[in-house]
């Protein structure tokens, strides 16, 4: 489903990804650990285009670009936009639209980028509120939801695209504790349903719950990878264990 070749991206002179490859499965989700600045967040806007890397390859769902140059040509374009809809996004901040009530923020996309008929698009939002615990919720601007419900309006707004991949960066670290659950419990339900997912986490716990794989960044590479078992566990780099004794492990 995911193939990256490396991948490198830097920011003016400063190296941020030195030659990132990854291989994922349709259906496997995949835990993204780190220390803060290790090039996690960098890694996953790349998947989906928000940020244009220097270098290497990503292929999602066949869909494969050779990065290192703006696209062009109508063709590469194509591409840069075939890739971005295979690959849904949920970010830190909840990004929904402060205008819109919870059902128009998830409305908005199929029917503007997609040209789904506004009915199609305003039954399949009304399902995905039921997914995430909020179907009395529809008629709700932003404002007026908690933060752990705003978020699961972002997962519903990303899957509302019907997306071959979720990526999740960070989506719980701006919530309260008490929030974190709701958030997490709609995760751990896609990943029982077979989505295949990249989330980047300080959730420990919950990346040895619901991950087939764990990859430890560091310093913009992948440092080690394998199984929540052997990472949690038996990690076989030092860096690794060092960070993993100060993370908390609930």
């Amino acid at each position: 489903m995911i193939t990256v070749e490396n991948l490198v991206k830097s920011y003016n002179s400063t190296r941020v990804l030195h030659g990132v490859c990854h291989a994922q499965q349709r259906g496997e989700a995949v835990v993204l650990i780190g220390p803060s600045g290790c090039g996690k967040s960098t890694f996953l806007r790349c998947l989906n285009q928000l940020e244009t890397p220097d270098s290497g390859r990503i292929t999602i769902d066949g869909v494969t670009i050779d990065c290192g140059h703006p696209p062009g040509t109508n063709h590469e374009r194509e591409l840069q936009r075939q890739l971005r809809l295979r690959a849904g996004m949920v970010f830190q901040a909840f990004n929904l639209f402060p205008h819109l009530t919870a059902l128009e923020n998830i409305v908005a996309a199929p029917t503007v980028v997609k040209g789904l008929p506004r009915s199609e698009a305003e039954a399949r939002a009304r399902e995905l509120l039921g997914k995430v615990g909020l179907e009395g919720r529809a008629q709700a601007y932003p404002a007026q939801l908690s933060g752990g419900q705003q978020q699961r309006v972002a997962i519903a707004r990303a899957l509302a695209m019907e997306p071959q991949v979720m990526l999740f960066d960070e989506p719980t670290s701006a919530l309260d504790p008490e929030l974190k659950d709701e958030v997490l419990r709609v995760m751990r339900q896609l990943a029982e349903e077979g989505m295949t997912m990249l989330v980047v986490t300080h959730e420990m716990q919950f990346a040895r719950d619901i991950a087939d794989r764990v990859l430890f960044f560091e310093g913009g590479r992948v440092a080690e990878s394998g199984t929540p078992e052997q990472i949690f566990s038996a990690p076989q780099q030092e860096r690794t264990r060092e960070f993993l004794r100060k993370a908390t492990v609930r």
